[in-house]
């Protein structure tokens, strides 16, 4: 019996994380990335220094979100900053724990971070399709069987949106996501900012 093939598109770490369980469970995985590398938003987050979790118990890390809290509760009770950081050490990153209880890599490098997914990526067989953006979804029976690609068709038995919102084209992140979903008739719910920069004059 063949392997099912399940394709992540977007190679952010949503995606890549999405990969490694995928590929844990026994999938053959593909992730369509379509920047020339992979992980470019979180190489530059945290001031290049990426901070990966906080060490606040779930409960008080939720109320920040307010009433929307309640939406991370579920995923949060399965894998939190213990198991985050766990997981990290267990692949050969360092992690260190700095003020306001803010978990970052001890060599400061987010770049560090990519470079762990990648390793384990590669020693589970994932494969990486960079500089490749997604067109189409192809749908047969109310069920996507395949997905069009700059460089051509690949066939799948499942799909996982992990292409990020909308907040920063230059990494990537254009709102592909919520045009894919929505030429399969899903409703997009109108996104905000809720991030932004201030800017003075002078």
């Amino acid at each position: 019996m063949s392997k099912q093939t399940v394709v992540i598109i977007g190679g952010g770490a949503a995606g890549l994380m999405a990969a490694v369980q995928a590929a844990i469970g026994g999938s053959r995985v593909i992730i369509l990335e379509k920047m020339k590398r992979p992980g470019r938003k979180v190489c530059i987050s945290g001031k290049g220094r990426c901070n990966i979790s906080n060490s606040a118990p779930v409960e008080e890390f939720i109320e920040h979100f307010g009433k929307n809290g309640r939406f991370l509760r579920q995923a949060f009770a399965r894998f939190f900053a213990p198991e985050l950081v766990t997981f990290f050490e267990e692949n050969g990153l360092d992690v260190s724990l700095e003020r306001g209880g803010r978990y970052f890599p001890t060599s400061g490098k987010a770049p560090d971070i990519v470079k762990v997914f990648l390793a384990w990526l590669r020693s589970l067989a994932v494969e990486i399709q960079e500089n490749n953006p997604v067109k189409e979804l192809i749908v047969d029976n109310n069920r996507i069987t395949g997905i069009m690609t700059k460089r051509g068709t690949i066939g799948c038995d499942a799909v996982i949106l992990a292409t990020g919102g909308a907040s920063y084209p230059a990494t990537g992140s254009t709102g592909d996501g919520y045009k894919l979903a929505k030429a399969l008739g899903h409703t997009i719910v109108p996104i905000r900012p809720a991030l932004v920069p201030l800017e003075i004059e002078g």
